[in-house]
């Protein structure tokens, strides 16, 4: 129940203004089993619902409101478990930044670099979103000193991209163009062509985003600096 209230919250947020969606539709967009949703929103709004009912943004908003209301410790309980689990983590990365700097003292890149990669596996579904990309940005640093392959470490670039546009906004995208200006010049340098063609695909996931935040021009700037002239091409 806790987890189809979370998800149900978030499909209130970004209703479409105006329409009505099945139960069906509802489930599939909180992940929940639709015998599930049906008796959740049944219970809530006391009535009998069919699979197929369309349903309003005012009536899942009343049954979202009655049920959060019904289960408010529950979700409190659990919102605290969370907020401890976060700042566990939180500690944890302190303490390992702690350690990896240690390593780097005596240029230890492997473990340096195994330390952090290691620690994304285990706590990035904990850690705020800055710090994933502190991780990312860090594997891409100590990687690189490791001569890790160009595959593996395409995957941190494109992850701290990723995590930096899931938050869209004007510093984020500058970030993330940033991050492109920072490692580009090495993800062109494989031999094969490659790292070309993965650059510019990531320049071109961005488009949308620098386009909306008014950031064209930089995001021409830093493909010019790197050579990259068919991104230039789509955004002249």
């Amino acid at each position: 129940m806790l987890d189809f209230l979370l998800e149900l919250e978030k499909v209130l947020k970004v209703w479409p203004d105006g329409a009505k969606l099945s139960i069906v539709q509802i489930a599939d967009k909180t992940k929940a089993k639709v015998p599930y949703v049906v008796d959740f929103l049944s219970d809530a709004l006391a009535k009998s619902l069919d699979v197929h009912d369309p349903m309003s943004f005012n009536e899942i908003n009343k049954a979202y409101a009655l049920l959060k209301d019904r289960y408010r410790p529950e979700i409190e309980a659990m919102k605290a478990r969370e907020k401890k689990d976060i700042q566990t983590a939180i500690d944890a990365y302190e303490q390992t930044m702690a350690k990896v700097r240690v390593m780097e003292t005596t240029k230890n890149w492997r473990a340096a670099y195994k330390t952090v990669n290691y620690f994304y596996g285990i706590h990035h579904k904990k850690i705020p979103a800055d710090l994933k990309v502190n991780l990312c940005n860090e594997c891409l640093r100590l990687g690189i000193k490791e001569q890790i392959n160009f595959q593996e470490l395409s995957q941190w670039l494109k992850r701290g991209i990723q995590h930096l546009i899931s938050r869209p906004s004007g510093d984020t995208i500058e970030d993330a163009l940033d991050f492109l200006d920072a490692y580009g010049d090495y993800f062109l340098s494989e031999p094969r062509g490659k790292g070309e063609h993965f650059l510019t695909n990531l320049f071109l996931m961005l488009k949308p985003s620098a386009m909306e935040f008014d950031l064209s021009g930089k995001l021409n700037e830093v493909a010019g600096e790197l050579k990259l002239e068919s991104v230039m091409d789509v955004y002249l």
